[in-house]
């Protein structure tokens, strides 16, 4: 368990579309929360592929009420409730005297009227829940976000300051004397944010994270807090294991500045707003990127879906029996939908590729389903799992040709990328990538940690005989300088034995080279050697260095193992806390080599 402890809790986000909402929902799918995901607006499709996204007005008693009982039936009991939605008025700053009654009235239905109503049909769901089963409800949280304003006031928001932002020192303290006796355990606690990082500040400022501030006749370099910071507030109040007895409190996420507040920003810029701009233009963003530097490691997480097709090619042999091909079929009824799940609930699956082979697309088409629902990248991996050594060169093509026609059937699109089953590619196999206008291959490593071009025409390296009859002189010359041939436009993102999981820990009766007993551990502190090799590395070489990446290769056989998965979720959390500070970034593999051959274009 993690230090939060709320992995399998079932979080309630409001506003979940804002800018605060998104970095909310973002922290708790981390944290493995099961998320329902609250807005007015309509979601995206991709919403889907990450939580339970439900549509509805939380100032209408009826709408709230059914997205509430909507959530509990998807994703069962609600643990916490984030009461995030809000409104304010960006468009002009009056003062109270000018302030229109139709905005206090606005304001009002949404932030005061509308908190109230979530919260009371929470409680609601959660007194159903616990009647039902006649025992009180684990880890029942509230956190409700509102504003420093509330304790400072700011000029020209008088309806915002006496709205949501009063909920944290009126509600918040009359709900938590309520609430223990619905649930003795309960707790309801508020985040006030100050300034936050929103596009209002960003569009006048060089670097959005700073404000100039004057201060007796002297201008101060100050910081302004993120929406990631509101939601660790957030996500810390709903744990009952990190927070413990707190409740009716409110956490002021500041940074000590209150000044800020009592304030406008362009009072204390010395400028005007734009008030026509303003007024034509969301006051909270759509979405919430982190600013990562250029040279960000890019992780590219993947999974090669072997299943019983890994017995018939490259690890076919006289020996294999029932036992080795039920191993097979635990990938695809076992492994993959685990693997599908962490995924989801980490906000990864549309990160993620997957390599198929053709003879798992056929016997696992519930699965396969599945995987290309998750909207992730889908790439080639053989039919059964044949190495080119394998076959001729006629078998090779009409391989390739079948698995790129069962792709573009399951997903309407050509595949862009391949990865040789047990990286076993020939310098004919190359060239037949390139005839069929492949994007990436990730089978070598020439380079272990940098992608880079294939040769056009790769000539092969020739071993050497040393029989008898051959003298020295006809093996003493050099091989091919890698460096010197022509290049292509086949981007490779290499790989080795070293960033998979399934030779270390996945035992082949067969195979002289597995092992299948070694300690998870030891695989997880190696790749965060890796990881912490390559951010040194990147902090060194600065903006120029060259593209840093780390392509993971999952087995489902493997990784969906219950002794292997946790590590496999410990792993990803961590580099998704790196993500956060901009260390790392996920992206899929035709996302790395779309962005490489930019970045070589632009050179």
């Amino acid at each position: 368990m993690s230090f939060l402890g709320l992995e399998g809790l079932h979080a309630f986000v409001t506003g979940a579309r804002g800018g605060i909402g998104l970095a909310i929902v973002d922290e708790l799918l981390a944290a493995g929360c099961r998320v329902t995901a609250h807005d007015l607006k309509e979601p995206k499709p991709e919403d889907h592929n990450l939580v339970l996204p439900v549509q509805g007005d939380i100032s209408d008693e009826a709408s709230i009420s059914a997205c509430m009982k909507q959530a509990v039936q998807r994703n069962g009991p609600i643990h916490i409730l984030c009461a995030n939605a809000g409104i304010t008025n960006e468009a002009s700053h009056p003062s109270i005297w000018d302030l229109p009654l139709e905005t206090w009235e606005s304001v009002y239905r949404v932030n005061t009227r509308g908190t109230f109503l979530t919260i009371k049909h929470f409680l609601l769901a959660t007194k159903a829940q616990q009647e039902r089963t006649g025992t009180e409800l684990e880890n029942v949280a509230i956190v409700v976000t509102g504003s420093e304003c509330g304790k400072f006031g700011q000029a020209g928001h008088a309806e915002y300051a006496s709205g949501k932002a009063g909920l944290q020192y009126g509600l918040v303290p009359t709900v938590k004397n309520e609430i223990v006796k619905l649930n003795s355990k309960a707790r309801i606690n508020a985040v006030a944010p100050g300034w936050v990082n929103t596009e209002l500040i960003g569009d006048r400022l060089d670097d959005p994270r700073e404000l100039y501030m004057e201060t007796q006749g002297t201008v101060a370099l100050k910081k302004i807090a993120q929406p990631t910071d509101v939601a660790k507030a957030v996500a810390f109040l709903a744990s009952h294991r990190a927070s413990g007895h707190m409740s009716g409190q409110c956490l002021s996420v500041d940074g000590g500045m209150e000044g800020r507040i009592t304030w406008r920003e362009e009072e204390i810029l010395g400028k005007k707003p734009n008030v026509q701009q303003l007024a034509t233009r969301p006051s909270i963003p759509q979405q919430v990127s982190n600013p990562k530097p250029k040279n960000s490691i890019k992780i590219a997480l993947s999974v090669d879906f072997d299943a019983v097709s890994g017995w018939l090619g490259t690890g076919a042999h006289p020996d294999n029996g029932t036992a080795d091909y039920s191993a097979g079929y635990f990938s695809g009824l076992v492994g993959v939908p685990r693997l599908l799940k962490l995924f989801t609930k980490l906000g990864l699956a549309t990160k993620t590729t997957w390599c198929i082979p053709g003879h798992s697309l056929e016997t696992f088409p519930a699965q396969t389903q599945a995987i290309v629902a998750s909207g992730c990248e889908i790439a080639l991996h053989g039919y059964a799992h044949e190495s080119a050594s394998q076959m001729t060169a006629q078998q090779e093509r009409d391989v390739l040709l079948k698995c790129i026609s069962l792709v573009e059937d399951l997903t309407g699109k050509r595949p862009r990328g391949y990865r040789a089953p047990l990286y076993q590619m020939s310098e004919r196999t190359i060239a037949l990538l390139q005839e069929h206008d492949f994007l990436w291959d990730s089978s070598l490593t020439h380079y272990d940690s940098t992608p880079y071009y294939l040769p056009l025409n790769p000539a092969p390296v020739t071993p050497i005989d040393f029989s008898p009859a051959k003298k020295a002189e006809t093996w003493m010359h050099p091989s091919p300088q890698f460096d010197k041939l022509p290049k292509s436009t086949l981007v490779e993102i290499p790989c080795n034995w070293y960033e998979e999981d399934a030779t270390p820990m996945q035992f082949y009766p067969h195979t002289a080279n597995s092992a299948g007993y070694v300690d998870v551990r030891l695989m997880e502190r190696m790749w965060k050697d890796r990881i912490e090799w390559l951010r040194s590395e990147m902090e060194e070489e600065g903006e120029g260095g060259e593209m840093k990446c780390f392509a993971i290769v999952l087995h489902p056989d493997t990784s969906g193992m219950a002794h292997v998965i946790g590590m496999i979720e410990r792993f990803l959390k961590w580099l998704l806390v790196l993500a956060g500070e901009g260390v790392v970034e996920f992206v899929r593999c035709e996302e790395l080599a779309g962005e490489f051959r930019s970045r070589v274009a632009s050179i």
